[in-house]
């Protein structure tokens, strides 16, 4: 009965009080919160996108090259390393031994004496080694990903009468290789979002990050089960809305896919 009386207070927009946060209103926590988690997370899925698309199509026009090899290793290593254990070394090289950036936190003690560049370089700063580690896996399975897929449409009949006809190497794996492949790529945006939210928990803890998976881990171990139930449901929203955006650009990369 308590689930169904906390369900009936979700659909008035009730999420509760937070007893780990002054009795402050869950929903307020989680409004607050948002922000600084979709800094980290739209920075490292755009940042990965920018960065796996002309690193898997290089891949796939140096394939069998040593260049291609060495780089396709260092990726496989990348893809094996905890983003925890790449946060803590991290921290060690670029904060603690070199001090080239803030070892925690989003901002600095007088951010608010700072002009507006002043403000966002310094949030940058905070905001770079998360942003690393939230990215780097992912950038290794997505650039894997479509390599993967363009290896298996460079062997279709189509592409092999491009060639024959003369049309330059980049054209056909850009204009008619890489189109191909774009449904299975947007795909993965709806279950990207997934595990960069699962791993804002544990980075977000490291590095003392103001987001929803530090409010998320503080309130497990606090057993706060109002906030617990309130950012499961939001992470969970943010899941379905990933989903179904992947679904509508469907429309967008495929002209056979219509919505009516």
């Amino acid at each position: 009965m308590a689930y169904f009386s906390w369900l009936k207070n979700v659909v008035q927009l009730d999420f509760g009080r937070s007893i780990s946060q002054n009795n402050a209103p869950v929903a307020e926590l989680i409004r607050e919160r948002v922000p600084a988690t979709m800094l980290l997370s739209v920075s490292s899925l755009v940042l990965t996108y920018l960065l796996s698309i002309p690193l898997g199509l290089w891949s796939t026009v140096k394939s069998g090259t040593h260049a291609e090899r060495t780089v396709s290793t260092l990726l496989y290593m990348l893809y094996s390393l905890p983003s925890f254990v790449a946060a803590l070394f991290l921290q060690i090289l670029l904060a603690v031994k070199l001090q080239w950036l803030p070892l925690y936190g989003m901002t600095s003690d007088n951010y608010e004496t700072l002009s507006f560049m002043g403000k966002s370089w310094d949030i940058f700063l905070h905001a770079a080694m998360p942003i690393v580690c939230f990215t780097y896996g992912s950038l290794a399975y997505y650039s894997r990903f479509i390599r993967a897929n363009m290896q298996e449409v460079v062997r279709q009949d189509y592409i092999r009468t491009a060639r024959a006809k003369g049309v330059s190497p980049g054209v056909v794996v850009w204009r008619h290789a890489f189109r191909n492949t774009l449904i299975p790529l947007v795909t993965l945006i709806g279950l990207t979002l997934p595990s960069l939210l699962s791993g804002a928990v544990i980075l977000e803890q490291i590095f003392t990050w103001p987001g929803m998976g530090r409010l998320y881990f503080e309130a497990i171990g606090r057993r706060d089960y109002d906030t617990v139930m309130g950012l499961t449901l939001m992470f969970s929203v943010l899941t379905l809305l990933g989903q179904l955006l992947a679904d509508l650009l469907y429309a967008v990369v495929d002209p056979r896919v219509t919505y009516h």
